[in-house]
């Protein structure tokens, strides 16, 4: 059989106009496609865009500021050194010193003790050190000893670190080689070398000194009340 090729040409035609809207249609389907995509893209990252623009804006910069001023540093077995206005060299340590960013010169202390050159130590279970003023703030069980045997007992006290002073406001209990002393407010000055008592002060003196065991010479005592100093 022979086919004319004009008929043949007739008869492929209809087809090929198909195949060519066939894809016209399939371009359409991918543009829209690639335009859905793109679209959805974009919204998600503005959704993304828009949580973290949240964010920062509900956190705001005085929040971040006061976490930043409840920031606290914390150091462990600490220890701070310098000397009074005599020379003499002083030692101050504790379990814990924490610094607060907000004031980076008060210090709070955990079981601070304070050591100076002539043997004299003081500790408490909790302080403020105060590195601008160079004092020290001391709480609750205040113990004060020194090298010759002296113990010093009271519920707070504050240490000059460079005038080698110590101020109390509180009752002091005090015993020693040479006897015990009682008072409603206290001053240590020279490093430890003297005492002044004041308010309701009581003392009973040991002419001849304690002995070794602590217990006062039997009938050999005088006490006293008043100022002392």
């Amino acid at each position: 059989m022979t086919i004319d090729s004009s008929s043949a040409l007739s008869l492929w035609e209809p087809r090929r106009q198909m195949t060519l809207a066939q894809a016209r249609r399939r371009s359409s389907l991918v543009s829209l496609l690639r335009l859905m995509f793109t679209a959805g893209a974009a919204i998600a990252a503005g959704i993304m865009v828009g949580h973290l623009a949240a964010n920062a804006v509900s956190r705001g910069p005085s929040q971040l500021e006061q976490l930043s001023s409840d920031e606290v540093v914390t150091m462990v077995n600490a220890r701070f050194t310098g000397r009074d206005i005599a020379g003499q060299s002083i030692m101050i340590t504790a379990d814990t010193a924490q610094r607060r960013r907000a004031d980076p010169e008060l210090i709070e202390l955990q079981n601070p003790r304070l050591v100076t050159e002539n043997g004299t130590e003081i500790d408490a279970p909790s302080g403020l050190y105060d590195q601008s003023d160079q004092t020290v703030d001391l709480f609750e069980a205040v113990r004060l000893v020194d090298t010759r045997g002296y113990d010093f007992r009271s519920t707070s006290a504050r240490v000059f670190v460079e005038e080698g002073r110590v101020d109390g406001i509180d009752p002091l209990v005090g015993t020693g080689p040479l006897g015990d002393v009682t008072c409603d407010t206290y001053e240590i000055v020279e490093d430890g070398d003297r005492l002044s008592c004041r308010g309701n002060v009581e003392m009973t003196i040991f002419p001849n000194k304690r002995d070794g065991s602590g217990a006062a010479p039997a009938g050999n005592t005088a006490s006293d009340t008043g100022d002392e100093e």
